[in-house]
């Protein structure tokens, strides 16, 4: 069944191609995949219509290529006489470079689009009937190379054609556009650079074995060393023309400062002016700033490369004709500083110039970048970039050269301490980077904002009319906290971006926000599933984690799943990090040390601080198993149980339990947690409640042992005061019975 685009269009149509006036927008694209073959493969076509709507019937062809008339036939696929009302087709088994087409039907009677421009799915491997060769047999060439494409197969008719892509444009073009065409071989003559995708077509409509082929223009790169010099040194050019080949002569070139024309004039050094075939040369005895080039040249066919971008030799030592002297004296310097570059000596002509390192050698001047004044530059640069200057004199000389630092003002704070005891001091202290005199400093609060996952900044007590000092102290800090600082300079006043937020945890809980862990421990395999609950009296929560490795801060939702006030994290990778909730009030609730382990061997050891007089047990997990026996345990690595036990059992913690603790078993080692202890609350000394169980003894030796504790209290009374005690004691005498007795000691 054949197509023909008809001359009369259905009113629907017509009255639409009026309306947008762009018969273009019906053309449909069509994009095949893979573009390059695996041989056997299957290839999808899709077709899109530019300017979609439903309706559309799709029909796909094989492109044909047709020498008489420079173009291609287009021949139904099959399962594609009828159309497809799916938009894209898969063809099974495709060996060979092949082209195809598309185009989509509508209506009745049926409207059809114009075929899509060809597309190709392309082969390394030849056709039995057609197959192309290179000669010289390689992919990339210099575009003065003779290259020639062969075809060969059972035909006498050819043509070679070539697919490229320039920017966002392709072209699909015949060796006639960019070569000769002589019997079945195209010699390319082209003479810019090109990547391009080559193959024949033969007269009985056959594709050959399609080759990329890269044609590059040669360029000189030179290469300087050392860069910086020690005066008097030897410096070594080296010249590559890439890609290599043999054949080339170099030239090497002093870079000589133009001043009338801004750029440089090219002097032939010593010994060159003939060429060498090695590409490298070596100046001896060289003692201040220079420049230099490099070219190349080969004779079969004649052909002289550009010169090379211009490379320099660094001295730090003036020349007597040109010297730069900085202001301030110093390398480096914030952006919003004024830094000024003067050049000195007997020209009355300078430019000042400079250079980013890593990037190639498109040199700068002082008017791009500052403002020229006679012989002195000064630098506007609000980008933080690290450079090398140096001033060029109107007699061709180059002064020293200097390496520049200019940055944008930024503040570093740090907390001390990091883990905190309740109530005692933390220190806040503010740098700034490359730090300077002058700058006043500001001290912040930072609270959570969850309305828009930052933090807001609240001033310090105190630290409204700023400080001179960069260190400020924050007495009787009981919760988990963070803060930020700023620096400000001038006026009117600079000031640099807050800090990156620091903290000081705590393990006890603000009462507003609080955070458990499950399962309780420290320690987890990876792939367990941990769950960290936020309690308090907000609705709103967000887990937070910072790791030190990386000074990571992140959120629940980037390494795990946050539902309602818990985040549940499944790691599949090591991780040691601090935890904690921010509640929708600005609260921060305790922070817990979390490590993800890797191992199969870790401890179980609690995740809060125990308290003093308290008892705890340690025990150690296999993973896939809950308990174990035979453990050793280490306390700050020293050996502390290693017997049948499963635990480690303390059953009065005290000061000297604190530190940290990891386990073995049968030559696994787990990681080490800290095991915080916590001062048990003391009564006061004004009263003293006292509850005495004893076995059986006698409530008259009871009452002996009361009364002499209030003679002891009353001795006391006459050295500090007066006091009175009452002492209540609730006695167990066995069998006897319960004695109970009210005794007051009177001063």
């Amino acid at each position: 069944m054949g197509h023909t685009l008809l001359c009369v269009l259905p009113l629907p149509f017509l009255s639409l191609l009026l309306c947008c006036g762009d018969i273009q927008a019906w053309l449909p694209l069509l994009t095949v995949s893979p573009s390059w073959l695996s041989p056997g493969a299957s290839v999808n076509l899709s077709c899109r219509v530019k300017a979609p709507s439903p309706g559309w019937v799709f029909y796909w062809y094989e492109a044909v290529p047709d020498l008489l008339s420079k173009n291609y036939k287009y021949k139904l696929l099959p399962d594609s006489i009828n159309g497809t009302v799916e938009d894209f087709y898969i063809i099974y088994g495709q060996r060979h470079t092949a082209g195809y087409a598309c185009r989509a039907g509508r209506g009745n009677p049926e409207y059809l689009t114009d075929y899509s421009e060809p597309k190709f799915v392309w082969s390394a491997d030849s056709h039995p009937e057609a197959s192309l060769t290179v000669s010289p047999d390689r992919e990339k060439f210099f575009t003065l190379d003779f290259v020639q494409m062969n075809c060969q197969g059972n035909r006498a008719g050819w043509r070679v054609r070539k697919f490229e892509i320039t920017g966002y444009s392709t072209y699909l073009t015949d060796c006639s556009s960019w070569g000769t065409m002589t019997g079945s071989s195209c010699t390319v003559n082209r003479s810019w650079s090109s990547n391009a995708v080559y193959w024949c077509e033969s007269g009985s409509g056959d594709f050959s074995n399609a080759v990329n082929v890269t044609l590059h223009k040669p360029e000189s790169v030179l290469t300087v060393s050392p860069s910086w010099l020690s005066p008097g040194a030897s410096v070594t050019l080296r010249c590559k023309v890439g890609p290599p080949s043999a054949e080339w002569r170099f030239y090497w070139f002093k870079a000589v400062p133009d001043s009338s024309h801004r750029k440089y004039k090219y002097e032939v050094l010593p010994d060159s002016i003939s060429g060498t075939v090695q590409d490298s040369y070596i100046i001896h005895g060289q003692t201040h700033t220079a420049g230099y080039a490099c070219r190349a040249t080969r004779r079969n066919p004649e052909y002289s490369t550009d010169y090379s971008e211009p490379k320099f030799a660094w001295s730090r030592d003036s020349h007597p004709a040109a010297s730069l002297i900085i202001s301030p004296h110093k390398e480096k310097h914030f952006n919003i500083d004024n830094v000024n570059l003067n050049c000195q000596g007997n020209s009355a002509k300078w430019r000042v110039r400079f250079q980013l390192p890593g990037n190639k050698t498109d040199l700068s001047y002082c008017s791009n970048w500052g403002t020229m004044t006679g012989s002195s530059c000064t630098i506007k640069s609000h980008r933080s970039h690290r450079a090398v200057y140096w001033c060029e004199s109107e007699t061709g000389q180059f002064s020293n050269a200097v390496n520049i630092t200019i940055q944008t003002p930024q503040s570093v704070l740090t907390v001390s301490p990091s883990w905190l005891s309740p109530g005692a001091s933390v220190t806040l202290s503010c740098e700034v980077k490359h730090p300077s005199a002058g700058w006043r400093f500001y001290w912040y609060k930072t609270v959570p904002d969850p309305s828009n996952s930052f933090y807001r900044y609240d001033l310090l007590p105190d630290s409204i009319n700023v400080t001179v000092e960069d260190s400020y102290i924050i007495e009787g800090q009981r919760h988990t906290a963070a803060y930020s600082c700023r620096a400000g300079r001038g006026n009117p006043e600079y000031l640099t971006d807050h800090s990156e937020p620091k903290f000081v945890w705590s393990a006890d809980s603000h009462p507003a926000a609080s955070l458990t862990v499950s399962p309780d421990r420290k320690q987890h395999f990876t792939s367990e599933s941990v769950t960290l609950n936020c309690g308090g009296n907000s609705a709103e929560w967000r887990v937070r984690r910072f790791t030190d490795v990386w000074s990571d801060l992140s959120y629940c939702s980037d390494w795990g799943k946050m539902t309602a006030s818990s985040c549940t994290i499944n790691s599949d990778w090591y991780r040691k990090a601090v935890y904690w909730c921010e509640s929708g009030s600005g609260d921060f609730s305790n922070a817990v040390n979390i490590t993800v382990h890797n191992g199969d061997l870790l401890l179980v050891s609690p995740i809060n601080p125990v308290t003093e007089r308290a008892s705890v047990s340690l025990s150690c997990r296999l993973r896939g198993q809950n308990t174990l026996s035979n453990v050793i345990f280490y306390h700050n690595d020293k050996m502390v149980q290693n017997d049948s036990r499963e635990e480690l059992n303390i059953s009065t913690v005290s000061q000297s339990d604190e530190g940290f603790y990891k386990c073995e078993h049968s030559g696994r080692v787990s990681p080490q947690s800290w095991m915080a202890v916590q001062a048990a609350s003391r009564p006061g000394s004004s009263s003293l409640p006292l509850s005495l169980v004893f076995g059986p003894v006698s409530g008259v030796v009871l009452v002996i042992l009361l009364l002499l504790l209030c003679r002891y209290r009353q001795s006391r009374g006459r050295q500090d005061g007066p006091e009175t005690v009452t002492i209540y004691s609730h006695v167990k005498t066995g069998a006897a019975g319960t004695v109970s007795s009210n005794i007051q000691c009177l001063p």
